[in-house]
């Protein structure tokens, strides 16, 4: 219900922030890391112009600086040009001030609109360019919230921004406010901030962390040398429920719970400017704040053995190969749990909760239409992501251990048991235009459908459990851990298959006048979603069932079990949703 009152304070603290708080208003670059000098960065990385950069993302002022000139130094006229647009952008101008609206259709006729009513951008330097501090403020009048929004599957909303009681009709009238403030140079620095994060050689959607995630509080730690670089990162998560998760309908239904923590950390070898070899842990707990793992030179998985091994940690490796010009190779592998047993034995029909990513990009070494074209192969296991704090199957308590964070993963938009291929063509007729040629298909399967019998007789007799197949759906049982000696990934008879086809224009303009620029967007996307129900949340193969006879035999739980698997398939087989969403956006900063 809309309150008068509540939105004037909202008003009154907005305008506080913009006119009286500057020096506190911190980065829209540095606390954003789906800003498009990103999206150039990925062009110029696969052209060779940068190499080695910091797995951390987004950077301090002074590194995009350092990026900047360099690409300046060395690129070719049109991507030059393209560098001293951005150099302008961000350095010409300490405070920047205007307004976005973007709109988007379905064939359906559902409608979403999104207006900035206020934005604004702050980039400053302080104290002989040995602080910077920077950021962005929005204040949206949207129909939707971001749970809500009319985008494509395995896409993520980038409005952060909390559901409150402040809506007006249809609209809700909700802030955003994402902050960044560095200590350091190019080389050593440390940031702290309210910002997105992204982390490894993927700059779109990450497995360890990702952009599409929702803002957190983060802060994080860098020292680039010549041949070796050491990257650390902690952040403050929002923790859910399971139950939460799997059940609710819409964002404003969930609650967020506080001390949910997550520590990262990498070292990434780069001898040459044509590989980098990285080794990354990282570890997932709450409920307190341990010390332990904010220590800059330590072991998370030694760490954990203190602690009674009650958290939840990962480790893994990335790499980064140029094997030619205009040539890039990006690999990650993140290990959730590993059956470390059966592997040193080669035993290979194990247990794998694995995330991975493996891209290769070609960008021309000489400006022409084409900027870049690149192929990406993203996976999520079984149970990856899913952990919980404890073998008790209590899903209305926080978890803590999972993946998730204010309801969004982390890391990869994928649920567990899933995998994505995407073909993207960049081009760039223009100077000022650019235009992306996407191709995607996303497929996802429940892993219970082929579950063994132990588990599923435990899951029709006793109530609580999800097996809906969503990172809700952990493994732990009352029977002990599901698939615990076997990968089953994607070998499911029911597949959830998403074609996703479409392109995206973007031109961006300078405003000569007053220094600001102006930005037209245009987007499409066809989506042909087959078998859609197999990942919608709360659809579970298995439940309790209060049918059975007080003393069930084994016969009678045959049955159930039997009954409830067929209604299942009968609920998601041939199921099928197409849809075509077009979206227009345009952006003015003076």
């Amino acid at each position: 219900m809309f309150s008068m009152k509540n939105f004037l304070i909202k008003g009154f603290l907005s305008v506080f922030l913009l006119f009286f708080c500057l020096p506190f208003i911190f980065a829209q670059v540095s606390a954003d890391p789906n800003d498009y000098f990103y999206t150039d960065l990925s062009v110029w990385e696969a052209m060779g112009l940068v190499n080695n950069l910091p797995a951390a993302r987004p950077y301090p002022m002074p590194l995009v600086e350092e990026i900047l000139e360099e690409v300046i130094n060395k690129a070719p006229e049109r991507e030059r040009r393209v560098a001293q647009a951005h150099y302008k952008r961000l350095f010409g101008k300490s405070f920047t001030v205007g307004g976005k609206i973007s709109a988007t259709v379905t064939e359906d006729m559902d409608k979403q609109l999104d207006i900035s009513i206020v934005s604004a951008d702050f980039n400053h330097y302080l104290f002989k360019e040995l602080l910077s501090i920077s950021g962005s403020f929005d204040l949206w009048v949207t129909n939707n919230l971001p749970d809500e929004e009319l985008i494509p599957v395995g896409t993520a909303s980038l409005k952060d921004v909390v559901a409150d009681n402040s809506k007006v009709g249809p609209f809700w009238i909700l802030p955003s406010f994402n902050s960044s403030v560095a200590l350091g140079n190019s080389n050593y620095y440390l940031i702290a901030g309210l910002m997105r994060g992204s982390f490894g050689p993927f700059h779109e959607d990450g497995v360890i962390v990702s952009p599409t995630a929702t803002h957190s509080g983060q802060f994080s730690f860098v020292f680039r040398r010549p041949k070796w670089t050491f990257n650390s990162g902690f952040y403050g998560l929002s923790a859910t429920t399971d139950n939460d998760y799997s059940n609710s309908v819409d964002m404003y239904d969930l609650n967020y719970y506080p001390e949910k923590f997550f520590s990262v950390h990498s070292l990434d070898f780069h001898p040459f400017d044509w590989l980098s070899v990285s080794f990354v842990e990282s570890v997932m707990y709450g409920g307190r704040i341990e010390p332990m793992y904010m220590l800059p030179l330590t072991v998370y998985f030694l760490n954990q053995g203190l602690t009674g091994f009650n958290d939840n940690s990962f480790m893994g490796g990335m790499f980064t190969v140029k094997p030619a010009a205009g040539w890039k190779i990006d690999g990650v592998l993140y290990a959730d749990d590993l059956s470390f047993n059966d592997i040193v034995r080669f035993q290979w029909d194990t247990k794998w909760r694995l995330a991975g990513q493996l891209g290769v990009s070609y960008a021309p070494s000489r400006g022409n239409i084409l900027s870049m074209i690149s192929f990406n192969y993203t996976m999520v296991t079984p149970y990856t992501y899913t952990h919980k704090e404890s073998d008790d199957h209590n899903y209305s308590a926080p978890n803590y251990q999972n993946y998730l964070h204010a309801g969004t993963s982390l890391g990869a938009a994928l649920e567990p048991n899933s995998d994505r291929f995407t073909l993207r063509v960049k081009t760039r007729p223009l100077e000022c235009v650019d235009v992306d040629i996407v191709g995607s298909l996303i497929r996802h399967a429940n892993v219970n459908e082929d579950m063994e019998w132990k588990f599923i007789k435990e899951y029709i007799s006793n109530p609580g459990y999800i097996t809906d197949g969503t990172i809700a759906n952990s493994s732990s049982t009352d029977a002990g851990h599901a698939r615990f000696y076997d990968t089953p990934f994607l070998t499911q008879d029911t597949i959830q298959y998403v074609w996703q086809a479409g392109f995206d224009v973007v031109c961006r303009l300078p405003v000569l006048k007053s220094g600001g620029y102006m930005v037209f967007k245009l987007g499409y996307r066809f989506e042909a979603n087959l078998n859609k129900d197999v990942g919608k949340r709360g659809n579970n193969i298995y439940s309790y069932s209060e049918s059975l006879p007080e003393t069930p035999t084994e016969s009678d739980l045959k049955n159930e079990a039997e009954s409830q698997l067929q209604k299942w398939r009968d609920r998601v087989s041939g199921t099928a949703e197409f849809n075509n969403y077009i979206s227009a956006g345009f952006e003015y900063f003076y």
